[in-house]
This record gives C-alpha cells, structure tokens and sequence, in this order.
C-alpha cells in the first residue's frame, strides 16, 4: 500500500470517476502504443504485414496484464458506463483505423476499410480472449498463435483453400 488518504486521492483525481478514468488511460496507452504501432509493417507486403499486427495484436490481447485490465474494465464499467464506451470505442478506433489505413497503402479494394479491418479484428480475437479470460492457464504457443493468425488473413483475403 502506497499510503496516504482519500482526500489526497480526491485531490489529485477528483472523485473515483477521476481516478477510474485516470488508469483506463494509462493501460489504453499501454497497450495501443503496443498493437498500433508493428516496428516498420508499411514495409512488409500485405500477408507479411497483416500477419505481424495480427500476431502483435492477439500477443498484446492474451498478455496477462492486458487481461486483467479487461477484467476490472468490464466489473467496474458499469458504474462508469462513459469511461467505459470511451475506453472501448477509442482503443479500438484507433488500431480498426492503422488496419484499414494499411489495407488501402496495400491496394486492398474493398468498399468500407474500418468495416473490413472490424472483421479482421473479430477474427483474430477469434476464442482466444474469452478462453484466456476464462482459464488463467490458456496459452497459444508461438507457432499456434502463427498459425491462427494465417489462417485469418487467408480467409479473410479470399485465400482460405490453401
């Protein structure tokens, strides 16, 4: 314990909603800085590029700290419905928008990029959170968590009978 007093914590963050919010922050930071930003992907050709943020991503979504960060969002959320939609929707704005700005410097042509790269999200996240959510002993192994996340962006560009 850090010590010190409910009017020191009040004073620094205004209430509880200051202080719920204050750490949402800090843990979204964590973790777009960390799936947003696949060292020089617009580089890569689009299966190699996909399959790096894919596999940052469900890296960064199955890490333990990321889980339960998750957790504590979700139990607490509902007291604070705001910071949680704002958490939500922020975080995943922000990495559906780094896909579909990827997918459209790949030439990937498709009608809506934020939808297309939702989808790719969902896919990607796939069982793997919930299990891992459920199970504190769920872990893919390198090669699985590869191996899924190919077999997503086959499926998702078309390429699935491979």
């Amino acid at each position: 314990m850090a010590g010190g007093s409910l009017a020191t914590l009040y004073a620094q963050f205004g209430n509880k909603e200051g202080l719920f919010l204050a750490v949402i922050q800090d843990q979204y930071e964590r973790f777009t800085r960390a799936t947003v930003t696949p060292a020089n992907v617009d580089a890569l050709e689009l299966e190699e590029g996909l399959q790096t943020i894919g596999e940052q991503f469900i890296r960064n979504l199955l890490d333990p700290d990321s889980l339960a960060f998750f957790r504590v969002i979700v139990g607490e959320g509902r007291k604070f419905p705001e910071q949680l939609q704002r958490y939500v929707m922020v975080g995943s704005d922000k990495i559906r928008a780094m896909i579909g700005r990827f997918l459209k410097l790949k030439g990937v042509d498709v009608e809506d990029p934020d939808k297309a790269a939702s989808y790719l999200m969902e896919m990607w996240r796939s069982r793997h959170q919930y299990l891992a959510l459920a199970d504190a002993n769920y872990q893919l192994t390198d090669k699985e968590l590869a191996d899924h996340v190919a077999g997503v962006v086959r499926f998702f560009l078309g390429r699935a009978h491979r």
